[in-house]
């Protein structure tokens, strides 16, 4: 016997083809750095403006902004030099693929004394520092700084100023005098605000709550008097008289 094999029928299946997945826009900010770090300066200084991803490291190359207009700057450094007035203002950078930075303010001031600080707004506990910042970086002496009017300390030569574990009563407005080619100067004032901190807002709230109960309890504890003495001058007006009856 012979037997005839048949080929088998067989469809045709599509090829495999590779998952695909949708490429999404980083959506992580970069940040703006200032060196030198301060982001008061005079008229003339220099300061560059850094792009950092958010781990720190600098990005390959940036879109700068100064007041929502669009910069030349392409690399991750922006550089100021020799600082006018105009330049003041809010900058940003963002990557390729990344959206804007949070806006870093940036203020030059004409005049031949400045006050700069490290932060003008801190929190209780934390530290900040104070700098008589001369112009084109003339050498300062005989530098003294206040607050709110009263002076906080004095040095021969221009020395920054360290304020630790700061509290509500370090806030306030603060300036510097010095001595520029044997002309005494005056910084305008900063005002630098103190917020009080989490620990502090806990106790606040505790200390509140604590005065409603106090409160509530002293109301109710006069409502109870003031009741129970009604009750005996009733009961004490409804007694029978043993010599009336």
């Amino acid at each position: 016997h012979f037997f005839l094999l048949l080929p088998t029928p067989f469809s045709l299946s599509p090829p495999c083809l590779l998952p695909q997945f949708d490429l999404l826009k980083d959506t992580s900010k970069p940040t703006v750095s200032l060196n030198p770090p301060w982001n008061r300066i005079l008229k003339d200084d220099t300061v560059t403006l850094i792009c950092h991803e958010n781990n720190s490291l600098e990005v390959n190359s940036a879109v700068w902004t100064h007041n929502n207009i669009r910069l030349e700057e392409t690399s991750s450094r922006l550089n100021i030099v020799k600082a006018r007035i105009q330049d003041s203002g809010e900058y940003r950078c963002q990557n390729k693929d990344s959206i804007p930075s949070e806006p870093v303010y940036l203020g030059v001031f004409a005049g031949w004394l400045l006050l700069q600080a490290s932060a003008e707004v801190v929190t209780e506990g934390e530290s900040f520092h104070i700098r008589c910042h001369g112009w084109r970086n003339q050498n300062v002496s005989k530098v003294t700084y206040y607050r709110n009017g009263i002076a906080l300390k004095y040095w021969y030569d221009s020395i920054d100023m360290s304020i630790t574990n700061v509290t509500v009563r370090d806030g306030g407005r603060y300036f510097c005098t010095g001595c520029i080619r044997r002309q005494n100067h005056t910084s305008d004032p900063l005002n630098i605000t103190v917020k009080k901190g989490e620990l502090a807002k806990q106790e606040e709230v505790l200390v509140a709550i604590l005065f409603a109960v106090d409160t509530g309890l002293f109301v109710l504890t006069q409502q109870q008097l003031a009741l129970l003495l009604k009750t005996k001058r009733t009961r004490k007006g409804r007694k029978l008289d043993p010599k009336k009856s």
